[in-house]
C-alpha cells in the first residue's frame, strides 16, 4: 500500500503541475480538453489510496465521486485528439451525450450509496473487498470498459487516419502519443475493473493490480510532461500549421505571390500581434489558411510560425542595436515584438540565434 500511495501521489502531483503549465503558459481554447483530461487523471490518481474500507466508511461520498470518473476518460481523450487535429477549436458534436454516462453513473451510484443504511453500506463494502461484489457493481465496471474501448478506437482512427497525414510532424507525435499511452492505461484498468479478486487482494495487502494501474496512469501524465518539454509548440496559441494542404493545388507562381502578400502583412507590423495566426493572416487576404501554409512552405521552405518568429526576432535585434535596452527591459522588447510570453521568446530566440536573449543584449550593448 505504501508503494501504491507513493505512485499515486507522485503521478497526481505531476499531473497538477502539467495542468498549471497548460493553464498559464499554453492557455488556448484548443487545449481545454487536454487540461480537463489531465485534471481528471490527476484526481483519479490522487484518490487511488483512498480505496480501502476505513476511508470509504468514514467518507461515503468518495464512492460515487471517484468510481464514475473513468466514464470521462474516453470522451475527454477523443475530444483532446480531435481538437489537436483541427485548425480551430470546436466542441464535440452532441457533447451532452458524451457526458451522459458520467452524469448517469454519478446519479445512480450516489442515489444507491446514499440510500443505504449504515449496516447495508458496511455489508456492501465487505462484499466488494472480499471479491464477491454485487452484480450491479460488475455491470457498471463493464460499461466503463466498453465505453473507453469505443473512444480509444475512435481516437486511434483520428491519430492514425487520413486527417493526421496532413499535419506537421509535431502534431502527429502529440496525436499518436495520446492514442497509444491511454490504450496502455485502458489495459491496466480492464484488469482491475473486471477482476473482483483484485480488490480482495488489495484488502489483504497485495496492491499489485492497483499499483500497475497507478503506474500506467502516472506514465500517461509523465508522457504528457515529456511532450510539453520536447514539443511545446504543439500547445502554443495558434498551434502548428499543416505540413501541406490536402485539397488545394497551387502553382509556384501563385505560391510566390501569396507568400509575398504574407510578408507585406508581416512587414507592415502584423507580427506585433501576439495572437496572430495563419487563420488571421488568411482572413485578411481573403484566402483559406491552408493556402497560406502551402505558399509560405513552398516559397521559403519554412512554416508560417517560423517565418513569423523570424520577423519578431529581427525586430528585437534591430531595437537592441538601436539602444532600446537603455529604455526598456528585454521582456518589454520581446512583448513589443509580438511574443506571447517570456518562455516562448527565450526558447525561440535560442533556437534562432544560438544564444540567450541576455547574452545577445550584453553583446549588442558592448558593440555600441
Amino acid at each position: 500500500m505504501v508503494l501504491l500511495s507513493i505512485l499515486a501521489l507522485l503521478g497526481g502531483i505531476q499531473g497538477i503541475v502539467v495542468l498549471f503549465l497548460i493553464l498559464f503558459r499554453f492557455r488556448h481554447p484548443k487545449n481545454t480538453a487536454l487540461a480537463l483530461l489531465i485534471l481528471v487523471f490527476s484526481i483519479r490518481l490522487g484518490t487511488i489510496p483512498t480505496w480501502n474500507t476505513e476511508i470509504l466508511l468514514s467518507h461515503r461520498w468518495l464512492w460515487p465521486a471517484t468510481t464514475c470518473l473513468p466514464f470521462l476518460f474516453g470522451p475527454l481523450l477523443y475530444w483532446c485528439v480531435r481538437e489537436l487535429s483541427r485548425d480551430s477549436p470546436a466542441r464535440l458534436p452532441y457533447w451532452p451525450l458524451h457526458l451522459l454516462p458520467f452524469a448517469m453513473g454519478c446519479l445512480l451510484s450516489g442515489g444507491v450509496i446514499g440510500g443505504m443504511s449504515e449496516e447495508t453500506y458496511v455489508a456492501f463494502l465487505e462484499k466488494v473487498f472480499q471479491g464477491s461484489p454485487p452484480l450491479g457493481y460488475l455491470i457498471l465496471n463493464g460499461l466503463k470498459v466498453a465505453l473507453n474501448i469505443v473512444y480509444v478506437v475512435l481516437t486511434i482512427c483520428v491519430a492514425f487516419g487520413s486527417r493526421s497525414r496532413g499535419l506537421s510532424q509535431v502534431h502527429r507525435v502529440w496525436l499518436r502519443s495520446l492514442a497509444i499511452i491511454p490504450a496502455i492505461v485502458l489495459v491496466m484498468f480492464i484488469f482491475v475493473a473486471l477482476d473482483p479478486d483484485a480488490t480482495a487482494r488489495l484488502s489483504m495487502g497485495n496492491a499489485t493490480p492497483f499499483a500497475l494501474l497507478a503506474l500506467s496512469m502516472s506514465f500517461l501524465v509523465y508522457g504528457l510532461s515529456f511532450l510539453v518539454l520536447i514539443a511545446p509548440e504543439g500547445l502554443e496559441q495558434g498551434g502548428i500549421p499543416l505540413k501541406k494542404p490536402l485539397s488545394f493545388s497551387m502553382s509556384d507562381e501563385e505560391c510566390r505571390k501569396l507568400a509575398e502578400e504574407v510578408c507585406r502583412k508581416l512587414g507592415g507590423g502584423a507580427f506585433k500581434d501576439p495572437e496572430l495566426t495563419e487563420a488571421v493572416i488568411a482572413r485578411g487576404l481573403g484566402v483559406h489558411p491552408n493556402r497560406v501554409s502551402l505558399a509560405v512552405n513552398r516559397t521559403y521552405r519554412k512554416s508560417f510560425r517560423k517565418l513569423l518568429n523570424q520577423y519578431r526576432i529581427s525586430y528585437f535585434t534591430k531595437k537592441v542595436s538601436e539602444g532600446a535596452l537603455n529604455r526598456q527591459s528585454i521582456l518589454e522588447l520581446a512583448l513589443d515584438a509580438g511574443f506571447p510570453s517570456k518562455s516562448t521568446f527565450n526558447r525561440v530566440f535560442r533556437e534562432e540565434m544560438g544564444i540567450t536573449p541576455s547574452e545577445y543584449g550584453k553583446h549588442g550593448q558592448h558593440k555600441r
